[in-house]
């Protein structure tokens, strides 16, 4: 009787394993996406310690979540736009849709293989079935509705976005107390991007202008650009603002990235090779000209060749020579020094790119790269690795390999100095258990470059750094998903803040449990030891410079409680040490907030925090990834003894209108003044109101 039992268990097995992979079968109902949670954005961008009003890199999300990619039409590259689609994942969604014919729901992207839960939830968001009538999308009001769109007619394709934002610290600066900033206080921003699609074409244009706080003119930088993509062999053609996307970014790369965080795996591969529309604000790393692409389909694979040409201006000193000495790259443009440098230089662009696609050994792309520059004015020499002249040029081959559970990928240039840099990387999936990224990177002190943002410790500067980068990303059921990275890295040679040759290492270790349904907590462990120089007085009294291992180690611990489906809450704790090895005292700091984000009643949203800190120190200061308006990263590092807190107000009358706005004080306790320089702020309080009005059609 046993024996006839196992034989049934067998063939129930077989048939539920038949069933799992016809889609058609399966999909009775499909998914309700959470749409305007910022909690897996945060994620890919905390590492920016820095303000940022409508960046780039939370701009491509943002632009993403209200464009989703249709899985019944996107190509590998389309897919990788995606932060957690990586190019194994993207061949294996294509090959599902292959077998099955098309996507009927986004639910079926978990029967993809290598695709988890914890995947999935990341990613369904940035995805649509153009066609579902089983998909749904709950927006941050409560409000649910079918993601597929209702509109008929000309205006189903058509999407017109209207932001404009202002925002002004209350407290006035002692630049404005002594005119050293020649304009007003507020802060100001206006963006119009349309959209029009039809039969394969897409046509799309953008118009921004922006005004600092301190700035005269209220038109300080204009930006925008034109653009039409189409299924014919001129497949891109922009006009205006654009950066440029190709391989890892060593010859060619925009104005951000994503980097080290606590996703280990997701964010170290880039994921370019496109031209890419600007408009945001950032005033540096684009380029303002023409750019087009040419795409050509052919029996061996398809071959894609890319123009570009760029003439934009450039704020630098200019000394008594008629040289440029040193690049301004913050934009500001308020005191007289600084209108002085604006718009001094020049740079001229051309250059090609020549991109071929093939499913040769798994997939295959290889792409090569080559562009020349030229400056109006010719830059200082001001050392024997830093960019003098007038003239510059790169030469770099990039390739990106998919073979079954395999992704290897890399990208290696020369120098107009005749110097070779790059970056090599492998990445590995195993099942749905684990994602492994190992990549090695070699910028050579010589190794200049002008519009390089590789992987990297120094921020993007592909230059006089080596190191050694291994990740892991892997899951323990529905239960927890394990974050590891460890990266070693050295500078052989001098830089900006040490006069001699130092190295380092950097180790962390994030963790998400899901407790239940409704909570999850966050643990996270970060330890990164690296040599620095100190000045220190000797057993003479005589003061001399030693280098030492200076060690910070941060722990955090997070939890996310949903209450109800309009109400989430969260707090953290996190404590940061820091250590010079003897030389100098400790530093410690500690940091608590309590937030909640809830939709009391119809059409409003509040989203609030709380928090206390207290540091030894500017250097043990600690960041908070703050949730913000619509468009900007606020991530603030915040250091002595005190508190914190912000409101965000939300209020949606109507589906195309929404208004915005944001109040946050900081009291430093004790304080006489905040602040240093043009910005020092008198007595311990700093605060600062935003209000944004957006319209979208």
């Amino acid at each position: 009787m046993s024996k006839y039992i196992k034989i049934l268990v067998i063939q129930l097995f077989i048939f539920a394993s038949y069933c799992y992979g016809q889609s058609d079968t399966l999909v009775k109902t499909g998914d309700t996406v959470q749409t305007g949670d910022d909690r897996d954005i945060e994620m890919l961008i905390e590492n920016q310690t820095q303000d940022e009003e409508d960046s780039k890199l939370l701009d491509v999300l943002l632009q993403l979540e209200a464009n989703p990619v249709d899985l019944n039409t996107a190509g590998t590259n389309e897919l990788q736009k995606i932060p957690y689609i990586d190019a194994l994942l993207a061949a294996r969604i294509l090959e599902y849709r292959q077998r099955n014919k098309k996507f009927f729901s986004i639910i079926e992207l978990r029967y993809v293989d290598g695709m988890d839960d914890d995947n999935y939830g990341k990613i369904k968001k940035f995805v649509i079935v153009k066609n579902s009538t089983v998909d749904f999308a709950k927006d941050e009001y409560g409000v649910i509705q079918k993601l597929k769109d209702s509109r008929k007619g000309f205006f189903s394709n058509l999407n017109i976005n209207f932001r404009s934002r202002f925002s002004n610290d209350l407290q006035p600066s002692k630049g404005y107390l002594d005119t050293t900033y020649q304009g007003a206080r507020p802060k100001l921003y206006n963006r119009l991007v349309a959209s029009y699609s039809a039969k394969g074409y897409i046509f799309s244009g953008s118009l921004l202008t922006e005004k600092d706080a301190g700035e005269q003119s209220w038109t300080d930088h204009v930006g925008g650009f034109v653009e039409i993509k189409s299924p014919l062999i001129l497949s891109q053609l922009l006009l205006g603002d654009y950066t440029l996307e190709f391989g890892q970014g060593i010859t060619l790369w925009g104005s951000y990235s994503f980097s080290k965080g606590s996703d280990a795996v997701s964010g170290i591969k880039k994921k370019g090779d496109d031209i890419d529309s600007y408009s945001s604000v950032n005033e540096v790393q684009y380029f303002r000209g023409v750019a087009g692409k040419l795409k050509l389909a052919t029996s061996a694979g398809d071959l894609s060749l890319f123009g570009f040409y760029s003439n934009n201006y450039i704020d630098a000193s200019v000394d008594t020579l008629n040289q440029l000495s040193s690049l301004y790259e913050d934009g500001y443009h308020r005191t007289e020094s600084e209108i002085n440098r604006q718009n001094s230089g020049k740079e001229k662009l051309l250059g090609g790119r020549m991109l071929y696609e093939s499913k040769f050994f798994g997939t295959t792309k290889i792409g090569f790269t080559y562009y020349k520059s030229e400056y109006s004015e010719p830059f200082k020499y001001k050392g024997l690795y830093d960019f003098s002249g007038t003239r510059s040029n790169a030469l770099g081959v990039d390739y990106d390999i998919v073979f079954k559970n395999m992704n290897i990928f890399g990208e290696w240039a020369r120098s107009y100095t005749d110097i070779v840099g790059g970056v090599t990387g492998i990445r590995l999936l195993f099942f749905k258990q684990a994602d492994l990224v190992f990549m090695v990177r070699n910028y050579p002190k010589n190794f200049i470059m002008l519009h390089s943002y590789g992987f990297g410790e120094q921020s993007g500067t592909s230059q006089n750094e080596f190191g050694i980068y291994s990740g892991i990303r892997f899951k323990i059921g529905k239960l927890a998903v394990i974050n590891a990275y460890f990266d070693q890295y050295k500078f052989p040679y001098a830089t900006f803040s040490n006069p001699v040759p130092t190295s380092g290492k950097d180790f962390l270790l994030h963790t998400q449990w899901n407790v239940n349904r409704n909570l999850t907590l966050f643990t996270k462990y970060k330890n990164e030891t690296k040599e620095d120089v100190v000045k220190v007085n000797n057993q003479f009294g005589l003061e001399e410079e030693k280098i030492y291992n200076r060690s910070q180690a941060n722990y955090r611990l997070q939890f996310d409680y949903d209450i109800f489906k309009t109400l989430r809450v969260r707090s953290r704790f996190e404590y940061v040490f820091v250590d010079y090895a003897g030389l100098l005292s400790s530093q410690k700091g500690i940091l608590f907030f309590s937030d909640f984000k809830a939709s009391p009643i119809k059409n409003f949203v509040l989203d609030g925090r709380f928090i206390v800190f207290q540091t030894d120190s500017y250097d043990s200061r600690i960041y908070e990834y703050e949730n913000e308006i619509n468009g900007v990263v606020s991530n603030q590092g915040l250091y002595g003894k005190g508190r914190r807190w912000y409101l965000i107000l939300k209020y949606k009358p109507y589906k195309f209108l929404e208004l915005s706005a944001k109040y946050a004080e900081t009291i430093i306790e004790g304080a006489k003044s905040t602040g240093s320089g043009n910005d020092l702020i008198q007595g311990d309080l700093k605060n600062r109101f935003s209000f944004q009005i957006e319209l979208k059609f």
